[in-house]
């Protein structure tokens, strides 16, 4: 399981081969073998001999900020294969072939956008027409991509302007379409401007820890990406492979506001913007962790969304390592 902890003062240490977790209201004691993840935000504390145990035992100790935006982690320092992928992550990117994969990537966004647009129209009848203009409006960018040639330094930035675009009018479909009291104009990153990209923003943070930690499973560098510039410290591959799974996470917090799971209390409001508060994160991670834990159908068998993330990172890796990718 993944373990959430957002209690402020909360602290874990070692007991036995045991975590013990101490808030103000109880102490438990919990086995290292049920916990994948184990996720704290702001104001918990750690000691050494608990992170021993984790890393021990391959737990994936993340530390969130108060807009669900992961700063750091303690894992085991090993990537999941061999160097040889990590060179030809340099080798492959550079070229022509790092222009396909990001065109993939994004045609993957879109698409997903796309279902999710045709879904909403099922039950929107007098919606319908709009959504459907809308939906045919962000395919075309599409076909924009998937004709877009050259060397990628040269087209980065209109790539990620028909991205750009695209999202524009898939998240303009999604406004229109939740409760009046909750509409936004756009995305807005750190700090959310208003609920919706609360909520989301910390969802992409749950998914930046998962994109990662698979990355680096399948012996992918996320330092070494494609789209996005490298900057020192940025994990720039993982932000490009993010693209495919964005989806997972805008259907999530739309879906709690259809339902009006949402409401004004859930959310802390400050000077430049607002946060989710514990009662509103409890209610993303709940509500997030059941689409990541749903079953697709992936190569012949049905296996969790999280679960493709990782295969998929590790046919990425392959697909770099095979012979007639560099001389195809």
């Amino acid at each position: 399981m993944d373990l959430y902890i957002n209690d402020y003062g909360t602290s874990i240490r070692k007991n036995g081969k045991m975590f013990e977790i101490a808030s103000k209201e109880n102490k438990n004691l919990i086995s290292p073998l049920k916990i994948k993840t184990m996720i704290m935000s702001k104001g918990i504390s750690i000691t050494t001999d608990a992170i021993e145990l984790a890393v021990e035992n391959n737990i994936d100790v993340l530390l969130m900020d108060e807009l669900g935006k992961p700063y750091g982690r303690f894992w085991h320092s090993r990537f999941g294969s061999t160097a040889y992928i990590r060179r030809k992550q340099i080798e492959i990117f550079e070229n022509e072939k790092g222009l396909e994969f990001i065109k993939e990537w994004l045609t993957n966004k879109i698409e997903n956008c796309s279902l999710h647009l045709k879904d909403l129209q099922i039950k929107r009848e007098s919606k319908r027409e709009y959504i459907e203009t809308e939906r045919m409006n962000m395919e075309k960018y599409i076909y924009k991509i998937k004709t877009v040639s050259g060397s990628l330094e040269e087209k980065r930035n209109v790539l990620m302007g028909y991205e750009g675009n695209a999202g524009k009018i898939y998240y303009g479909v999604l406004s229109n379409l939740i409760p009046k009291d909750f509409k936004f104009e756009g995305r807005s990153m750190q700090p959310a401007k208003d609920e919706f990209n609360s909520l989301l923003n910390y969802a992409f943070g749950i998914l930046y820890s998962k994109v990662e930690k698979a990355c680096v499973i399948a012996g992918l560098d996320p330092y070494i990406g494609i789209l996005h510039t490298d900057n020192y410290g940025k994990k720039s591959l993982t932000f490009d492979i993010i693209e495919n799974y964005r989806h997972l996470a805008s259907r999530t917090v739309f879906k709690l506001f259809t339902q009006k799971k949402v409401n004004k209390e859930y959310f802390d409001v400050f000077s430049n913007g607002l946060s989710l508060n514990k009662e509103g994160k409890h209610i993303l991670i709940e509500a997030f962790y059941e689409i990541l834990d749903k079953k697709v159908k992936y190569n012949g068998r049905h296996i969790t969304n999280l679960d493709k993330i990782q295969y998929d990172c590790h046919e990425i890796a392959n697909r770099l390592i095979k012979k007639d990718l560099i001389e195809g």
